[in-house]
């Protein structure tokens, strides 16, 4: 019977990097850790309207915190001449007075990321979800604004190869919590070299909580 295997995790190394870059001691990793969940827990939530794509963490030395923070709608994220960005700055490091003290220096890349990524597509369903629209309805629109040939070939974006989508839970308020999923084009998992992009989200609904899944199949 075959074993599924979390896309990304099996890809480190090969066509994937690793999104916490650092080193630590035994007495420190655990801090460290801790730090970096909260950090992505902070920009994921304030700022999901962006569309992150992935936060990338580095230490280079003990006093050294550099954040590279992957957005779709990079614009919104820095404002008017940095205000934004200074913002985001500001609230971290007030966030995180104990670990990241005067002598610590946090710096803040905002780089741009392609609209087409799986965790702004899985964004995009969930809100949908949480307005109360059909399962079946949301995928349509996606399909329809986001994955349209015609007008990605106009903003000038690669279509990607392939997707596959899946919902689980109580679909449309259904009693029995089933799963329901699409896949357009090919999404070679096992192949380790394909570039694959994942994500997985809830959409929290009147009726429960709903499983969100992403895979989209980039290229080799």
């Amino acid at each position: 019977m075959g074993q599924k295997v979390h896309p990304i995790g099996f890809r480190l190394g090969t066509s994937k990097n690793y999104l916490a870059q650092w080193f630590a001691e035994k007495k420190h990793y655990s801090k460290y850790l801790l730090e970096d969940y909260s950090l992505r827990k902070i920009i994921s939530q304030d700022y999901s309207h962006t569309g992150i794509e992935k936060i990338e963490i580095c230490r280079k030395t003990e006093n050294y915190l550099l954040i590279k923070i992957y957005v779709e709608k990079i614009d919104i994220l820095i404002g008017r001449r940095g205000e934004y960005l200074k913002n985001l700055h500001n609230s971290l490091k007030k966030s995180f007075q104990n670990q990241i003290n005067n002598d610590k220096k946090l710096a803040l890349y905002v780089l741009g990321s392609s609209p087409i990524n799986a965790s702004a597509v899985a964004d995009f369903l969930i809100q949908l979800l949480e307005k109360r629209v059909p399962y079946r309805r949301a995928i349509q629109l996606l399909l329809e604004k986001k994955l349209n040939e015609k007008k990605l070939k106009k903003r000038k974006i690669q279509k990607p190869q392939g997707i596959k989508i899946q919902i689980s839970g109580r679909l449309n308020g259904a009693e029995i919590a089933r799963r329901y999923w699409i896949r357009e084009g090919p999404v070679p998992l096992q192949t380790l070299i394909a570039n694959i992009d994942y994500s997985c989200k809830k959409a929290q609904t009147i009726y429960g909580v709903l499983g969100i899944k992403v895979w989209i199949f980039v290229g080799f």
